[in-house]
């Protein structure tokens, strides 16, 4: 291979991406627009089968996480006013993977995690203040237009794989349609280092509390405790941010008078949308750049990171097979099964967590808890929802870069 790996967007997709090619000895450059990696906390859960891909396709890089994060084995549903309705216990997956929690660890760190791996390898080089500008292809290869600190300059690569987001400069310059729609909603999503277990003594590592006016989504990551709740429509995100419109909403939710100090606040505009197409020639789509989804369930980091082992396991049976491989049929079967993922298990999971906590109707909201409570009391249904909600089954029944089939 003559021109190295282009990745658009040095986030967690596109350093995985890297991380498992570099790792093969195939060189890449990752292109990001900004001054160094990512600081934002933003998303902050790691299914089990992210743990295991990670585990097969990054030597090491799974046990540099599990150092890092709290592990979350159960995962409880609440009302606001009627308390805990439905707990699913992580341990009734024991005997399917060596990961049965969600590992609880802020995106932040593993971009860091991963950065560092990266920088031990000459193979793979990471640039910032590179804001991709162009883009052309041929039949043979791609070339890339970047504005710089220093003007703007043109790489020649074999692929380029846009990792570049919700709004993916590589989706646009390809023009593929991204389909679906977004909520009149918006999440803010707060931070604090206060204990909420002081407030709320049975609260797990990971909460989805239904409410008709105002759901919340709590969360433990290492260095905090996260509450996720909506913002009205009519309310400008200047004012959803003050101080003490938070402060209220935080005292609320844990029934308390007590002020709490603030390490994060950030405002999700949320979307289900996925891409007509998740490639054209050698430019490929992959992560937030070709689907995105509600937080309510931790898929969108987790589905993204599955893009990259994907693409990656078929780049080097490509690469390495010196283009004995066909590239037509990889690229295609990549498209079709990480597509149908994302339609058919990434929305429905989210959608569903969506229903059971903003559901307003009083009848219609107390029927979806008490079906997801019987599915969390029986055992053999509650091991297939955490076999469902950890994206194990995904990856089990279509498969994470299989060869394409004759």
């Amino acid at each position: 291979m003559k021109d190295p790996i282009v990745i658009v967007g040095a986030g967690p997709v596109g350093l995985t991406v890297a991380e498992i090619l570099s790792i093969q000895n195939i060189p890449v450059i990752v292109l990001e627009k900004s001054d160094g990696p990512s600081k934002e906390w933003r998303a902050s859960t790691f299914h089990a089968a992210t743990m295991e891909l990670l585990e097969s396709n990054a030597a090491g890089l799974a046990d540099d996480l599990l150092a890092r994060g709290l592990i979350a084995d159960k995962i409880q549903y609440r009302d606001r006013k009627t308390g805990l309705f439905a707990e699913f216990d992580c341990s009734l997956i024991n005997e399917d993977t060596k990961y049965p929690f969600r590992l609880q660890c802020p995106q932040s760190t593993y971009v860091q995690v991963v950065y560092q791996r990266l920088q031990q390898r000459s193979c793979a080089d990471v640039r910032f203040n590179s804001e991709v500008i162009g883009l052309s292809q041929d039949s043979a290869g791609a070339a890339v237009t970047l504005r710089t600190p220093g003007g703007e300059e043109k790489i020649r690569a074999s692929f380029v794989l846009g990792a570049d987001g919700a709004r993916s400069t590589v989706r646009k310059e390809l023009g593929f349609a991204f389909e679906g729609y977004t909520l009149e909603q918006r999440f803010l999503l707060v931070g604090t280092p206060v204990s909420f277990e002081q407030y709320l003594p049975d609260i797990g590592y990971v909460n989805y509390i239904s409410d008709p006016e105002e759901f919340l989504f709590i969360l433990r990551v290492p260095e905090a405790w996260r509450l996720l709740y909506p913002i009205p429509p009519e309310i400008s995100d200047e004012t959803a941010l003050e101080e003490e419109r938070i402060q209220a909403s935080m005292q609320k939710a844990l029934k308390t008078q007590d002020r709490f100090p603030l390490v994060e606040r950030m405002i999700y505009r949320v979307h289900q949308r996925v891409a007509e197409r998740f490639y054209d020639g050698r430019l490929i789509l992959l992560g937030d750049a070709a689907h995105v989804n509600s937080p309510l369930g931790g898929l969108g980091l987790n589905s993204g990171i599955h893009d990259a082992v994907d693409i990656s396991m078929r780049l080097v049976r490509y690469i390495h097979n010196e283009g004995g491989t066909d590239l037509q049929a990889e690229l295609e079967t990549y498209s079709n099964v990480r597509r149908k993922v994302a339609l058919a298990y990434v929305r429905q999971i989210s959608e569903r967590n969506t229903s059971i906590v903003t559901e307003k109707d009083p009848q219609k909201r107390l029927q979806l808890q008490q079906e997801l409570a019987a599915e969390a009391n029986d055992p053999v249904r509650a091991r297939q929802w955490l076999l469902r909600a950890s994206l194990l089954t995904s990856v089990r029944e279509q498969g994470i870069g299989e060869p394409p089939k004759e």
